[in-house]
């Protein structure tokens, strides 16, 4: 990939890239920073990657940063706090409350359930070109996406006995 294509990658797939971030990560600023940081690092250094394939590279990003942040979720503890907390700490607008809730909620949702819900509802990708994108049976899709949206149903009411 030369500079010239990774640029036009990364001004187009920027905005995505950050916003899945943002939400494996619960919102803290740094660590989104860092995880956008490391996922275009890995796009500049990967070979197997083709600038031709725009739909490819796609995948490829939305992919690689949700591994990278569950990779920084692993490799230190982080302090948990809430996005409202957060938000107040940074000195930025606070979000509106649906928006918090939802985040909240998806963060406490487990890896597979957030990822295949962000895929389907938030980009619009099929059931099959998820299982394609990771790696599993397209019934498998349907039945985490029936399961995440139960779970984050239960989690936006407020039951906590019947989200977990």
């Amino acid at each position: 990939m030369t500079e010239k294509e990774f640029i036009s990658c990364y001004n187009e797939y920027f905005d995505m890239v950050w916003r899945i971030c943002f939400v494996e990560l619960s919102g803290r600023r740094q660590d989104v920073e860092d995880a956008v940081s490391d996922t275009f690092l890995k796009l500049y250094k990967s070979c197997s990657v083709s600038s031709e394939d725009s739909e490819h590279i796609k995948a490829w990003l939305i992919v690689t940063a949700q591994n990278t942040c569950r990779s920084q979720l692993r490799l230190a503890y982080r302090r948990v706090i809430s996005l409202e907390a957060h938000i107040a700490e940074a000195g930025e607008l606070t979000a509106p409350e649906q928006t918090s809730e939802l985040a909240q909620a998806l963060s406490q949702m487990g890896d597979n359930e957030r990822g295949v819900m962000t895929l389907y509802y938030y980009f619009g990708y099929s059931a099959a070109e998820i299982s394609q994108m990771l790696d599993m049976k397209e019934g498998t899709v349907y039945s985490t996406l029936s399961r995440g949206r139960k779970r984050l149903s239960a989690l936006l009411k407020g039951d906590e006995d019947d989200a977990g």
